[in-house]
């Protein structure tokens, strides 16, 4: 049988309040609930690697870790250092004060002090090819180095200049979550102070 909701009215007045009172805070409680539920679905879906990759490229980094194989490129002012094998390493030294550290051995130490930059002979050029793992440390001004083949390098990067990556292995920036090599050769730049050259 329905409801006589003004015999219930007159009869009991409180009951009625009591009822108005919750529908009313049911009312409350759903909208928001309604609203989350419409956000979760507007949801912005996440970038996609490249844009991930490029974003990464454009953040400066005191340090970079490398590990992989193909080409690897550093240029400027840096301390590089890590162990690489079966891949052909070359620095070039603009500057005249690079140490290059292999094979247990300096294979390239600092010019002698005192040239004037007029004075100084072409840039300086070393190759060797590690056929097994060796540690190795390159440190100096204006330089370049860079390690190509199918082997393997590890490399842990400080200073001021450019990283730059084409093959396939993980790279880290600073305290950052290692990432993939993207598809596409990338740079990533490096600034910050390199430790003083021992000279």
């Amino acid at each position: 049988m329905p409801l006589d909701l003004d015999m219930i009215a007159e009869d009991h007045p409180g009951m009625i309040r009591a009822l108005s009172m919750a529908a009313v805070a049911s009312a409350l409680i759903a909208v928001p609930a309604l609203a989350t539920g419409g956000a979760s679905r507007a949801a912005v879906p996440a970038p996609p690697a490249a844009a991930q990759h490029a974003a990464m490229a454009r953040t400066a980094g005191g340090q970079i870790y490398v590990d992989g194989a193909g080409d690897v490129r550093v240029s400027g002012n840096f301390l590089a250092f890590g162990d690489v094998g079966g891949m052909v390493v070359t620095v070039t030294d603009r500057a005249g004060d690079a140490r290059v550290i292999a094979r247990g051995r300096p294979l390239m130490r600092p010019e002698s002090p005192g040239g004037s930059p007029a004075n100084r002979r072409a840039p300086r050029r070393l190759a060797f090819t590690p056929a097994a793992r060796e540690m190795f440390s390159i440190e100096g001004r204006d330089l370049v180095a860079s390690f190509r083949g199918d082997g393997n390098v590890t490399l842990s990067i400080t200073g001021t200049g450019q990283v730059r990556l084409d093959g396939v292995g993980t790279f880290r920036v600073n305290s950052q979550p290692a990432r993939t090599w993207p598809m596409q050769p990338t740079s990533l730049p490096l600034r910050q102070t390199p430790r003083p050259n021992r000279g």
